[in-house]
């Protein structure tokens, strides 16, 4: 997807009021690509490397930033931080550019539109590796559109996937209640599709979207919208997934021991060192890590 989405916004709920055009970026020749499960797995691994761009992480922070943690610099007379700061954002301010996340999520789309055609082609790729890849396409694809709806509220729901300039470009925006809801229901359909995160245990435990890691994003969905609507039925599915998790990780790291610390329901606990360093050392995917982006050489690439 090319350069886009310059919206206007209103202080720093940087709510959009204008409806939106998408453009793409990358055109993949069909009839030349999507013949084997390399050329699947090339593409989801590409999406997780747009998923970890500086670009996007900078945003990241920028976005989630709920506190005083971040003090500008005046020094560096950054204008887009300041414009932010002083609530005033222009259009051209680069942290209301929505073009990488959608990047993401057209690569997400490519891949869930295009993946199961390839099971008619190369017989190593079976039905179990197409609804993985697409369990976790669906999964990064909502954690996009989870980042878009809190920081900009109304935001386009785009479904399938952009492969040329002949498709029309302007889409509508929806509402935060509809984006939710499609996320939801994506992760609820493809949340036993993904593998195991027991059954990995290299980088890709935490480097690849796993059963827990999509269990994490539900019960994070569901209390975000309990907390906006009130809805007692997703309090009760944040509990459930929640505890879900748990046992899952309990299981994967075998019982307490005697000498072990424990929390009051008597699960186990790593100790503080244990957790500081495995969590947020150059090492990373820790055993408390349920889904990481993966860097090497600081490029966000898949450690293939």
């Amino acid at each position: 997807m090319k350069k886009i989405i310059s919206i206007l916004v209103s202080g720093l709920l940087l709510a959009s009021c204008v409806d939106t055009v998408i453009l793409p970026e990358d055109k993949t020749v069909e009839e030349d690509f999507w013949q084997t499960k390399k050329d699947v797995q090339l593409m989801v691994d590409g999406a997780y490397a747009k998923m970890a761009t500086s670009a996007l992480q900078e945003r990241f922070l920028v976005w989630t930033s709920r506190s005083d943690e971040l003090n500008l610099n005046f020094s560096l007379n950054n204008r887009d931080l300041n414009q932010i700061y002083s609530a005033n954002i222009q259009t051209t301010n680069s942290y209301a550019n929505w073009s990488d996340l959608y990047a993401v999520i057209n690569a997400c789309n490519l891949v869930i539109a295009k993946s199961e055609e390839v099971m008619d082609i190369d017989p190593n790729y079976m039905e179990g590796d197409h609804l993985n890849n697409v369990a976790q396409m669906k999964a990064l694809r909502s954690l996009c559109y989870f980042y878009l709806v809190r920081v900009f509220r109304d935001v386009p729901l785009i479904l399938e996937p952009y492969k040329n300039s002949s498709q029309a470009m302007s889409v509508a925006q929806e509402a935060p209640s509809v984006v939710i809801d499609q996320i939801i229901a994506d992760l609820e359909e493809v949340k036993n599709n993904t593998l195991s995160s027991q059954a990995l245990t290299d980088w890709t435990r935490c480097g690849y979207f796993t059963r827990d890691g999509v269990y994490a994003l539900l019960a994070d969905v569901y209390l975000w919208k309990a907390s906006i609507y009130g809805d007692e039925y997703c309090y009760d599915k944040v509990i459930e997934y929640s505890n879900v998790i748990r046992n899952n990780r309990n299981n994967a790291f075998g019982r307490p021991s005697a000498t072990q610390e424990l929390d009051d329901d008597g699960w186990k606990l790593g100790t503080a060192y244990q957790y500081y360093y495995n969590t947020f050392s150059e090492n990373g995917n820790g055993q408390e890590s349920l889904f990481e982006l993966q860097y090497t050489n600081n490029e966000g690439l898949c450690k293939v």
